[in-house]
């Protein structure tokens, strides 16, 4: 008969310690030996990491963390080839306005140069010297007096990484510490919050928010001298920074349900907790209030992404189905809970049931976002019955599977939930027509608009005939009534939102609420 692991833990305080040890131990090892064999011809540069160490047995521990999670984590070269087979990658100083920039680029493309992209995985790539000169400097940091309390494993996760995200891996930390920890060790600072703060004030000296047309991911160095960048690449920066200097910080990211594309941000750990905050822009205790504040920056979800394996990818509710997105990096946490005030449970009835019948268990809420609707959260299925927990209300969306895990294939019809879980689906009714002039944009009263509204017949947007246009102005007279609506020009430009008609007015998500 076998013995539940609990019960042995019970009965024999002892012997259950030693045996969550071993059992413990057996997964490392486990671990290790799977990140060992996946690195290749890299193994013997890892091993010499773990022999450096074998004295000091501390550094190991923090070497095989690493190790063990190398194989989720990767990088990109990218340039363009020139003539001969030349690698180039043009540099944004390298250009006095963007103006230059632009026409560079489109010279390059008119001659045939197309970006080229080349993916490496750390685990197969990084050498000995990069990783040990990365261990010492980061224990270095975990003495100073703001760092020397920082648990070992909130360490291990929040200041020995040598990376953020996917960018470049930088040579930078010893630079870095150099430049700002003698900053912070002036200042008499004793806590992670109180670094945190100090120096994020700093970097606002150092970077600004603003767009990079090169197309190519920033690396840190390209971010340093170009003195900014946008929201990731900012955090790439900051946030290396701020772990070269000892503090414990984790980026956050979030895909817009209000507007546009998305946003990535900073949280330091102190005490067991986060504190949001916008590198090199709002400091701890200012970056939620924000949020907050302003309805089209409210998220919907928030995820925090992590050096080392968090969860399983698919979740544990239903088995993964194959579908690629972000949202299943095994990296990332759902942290949705410490950002959004009243979070609320959608529970929403699939449209067509029996067309359905092969669904999935595995489902997305969706949130249209620059020109198709892309999955913002994970859910489960049963029966009939679609599941996405700790969501924040007031928004827009549709519910999709992926039974074949190529393409998203859409459950129900788009739906408003309010902010108490409340929900209004959006089935056009074309019998019953209202009418409605629309404003055109300040900026582009001279182009050709389209009013669409979505078809649940089709699953897409049908355009619909203006009855008149003017400069500034559009009317229609042939506007289903309870339908999702879309009004847009051709230009592929940023935030076009989806809204509905109520009581004569346009409601879009990108008000304050």
């Amino acid at each position: 008969m076998r013995i539940p692991e609990n019960r042995i833990f019970r009965c024999f305080p002892v012997w259950g310690c030693l045996l969550a040890l071993c059992f413990l131990s057996c997964r490392r090892d486990a671990a290790l030996e799977r990140a060992l064999t996946f690195a290749g011809d890299n193994r013997q540069e890892l091993e010499h990491v773990l022999l450096h160490y074998k004295d000091d047995s501390l550094k190991l521990a923090a070497a095989r963390f690493l190790i063990e999670n190398m194989p989720y984590h990767f990088y990109e070269e990218e340039f363009y080839t020139l003539p001969g087979g030349k690698r180039y990658r043009p540099q944004l100083t390298d250009f006095p306005t963007e103006e230059a920039c632009k026409a560079h680029l489109d010279s390059l493309a008119r001659a045939g140069r197309m970006p080229q992209r080349h993916r490496y995985k750390d685990i197969r790539t990084l050498d000995s010297a990069f990783l040990v000169r990365n261990i010492d400097l980061a224990f270095e940091a975990w003495r100073k007096p703001w760092a020397k309390q920082v648990p070992f494993p909130v360490f291990c996760r929040y200041i020995l990484p040598y990376r953020i995200s996917r960018e470049y891996p930088s040579g930078l930390r010893e630079e870095m510490m150099e430049t700002f920890i003698p900053m912070l060790d002036s200042a008499g600072v004793t806590t992670p919050l109180e670094a945190c703060s100090l120096l994020n004030a700093r970097l606002g000296t150092v970077m600004k928010y603003k767009k990079n047309l090169l197309p190519f991911y920033p690396t840190i160095e390209e971010t340093y001298v170009w003195g900014g960048g946008l929201c990731e690449g900012m955090c790439d920066l900051g946030l290396f920074i701020m772990r070269a200097a000892g503090i414990p910080v984790a980026m956050e990211k979030t895909l817009w349900t209000r507007m546009d594309r998305g946003h990535h941000w900073g949280a330091v750990w102190q005490d067991g907790r986060f504190h949001c905050f916008g590198p090199g822009e709002q400091l701890p205790g200012e970056h939620l209030s924000v949020l907050n504040r302003r309805g089209h920056l409210r998220p919907a979800k928030v995820y925090r992404s992590h050096f080392d394996l968090h969860s399983v990818p698919g979740g544990e509710e239903s088995a993964d189905d194959g579908y690629a997105t972000w949202l299943k990096s095994p990296l990332l946490e759902d942290v949705s809970l410490e950002y959004i005030k009243d979070p609320v449970e959608v529970r929403v009835a699939t449209d067509r049931v029996r067309e359905f019948a092969d669904a999935t268990g595995q489902v997305y809420l969706c949130a249209y976002n620059y020109y198709k609707w892309e999955p913002v959260a994970l859910g489960c299925r049963t029966d009939t019955v679609c599941l996405f927990r700790g969501v924040g209300g007031d928004n827009i969306f549709l519910v999709a599977d992926a039974p074949t895990g190529g393409r998203l294939r859409f459950l129900t019809a788009p739906f408003y939930m309010d902010a108490h879980g409340r929900i209004r689906k959006f089935v056009p009714r074309p019998e019953r027509v209202q009418a409605f002039t629309f404003p055109k944009r300040k900026k582009l009263l001279n182009r050709p608009y389209t009013l669409y509204y979505w078809n649940v017949e089709t699953d897409s947007f049908s355009p619909l005939e203006y009855s008149s246009t003017a400069d500034s102005t559009q009317s229609y007279t042939n506007i289903p009534e309870n339908a999702l609506l879309w009004f847009a020009v051709p230009d592929r430009i940023v935030n076009q939102r989806v809204f509905y008609l109520e009581n004569d007015s346009v409601i879009t998500m990108n008000l304050i609420r």
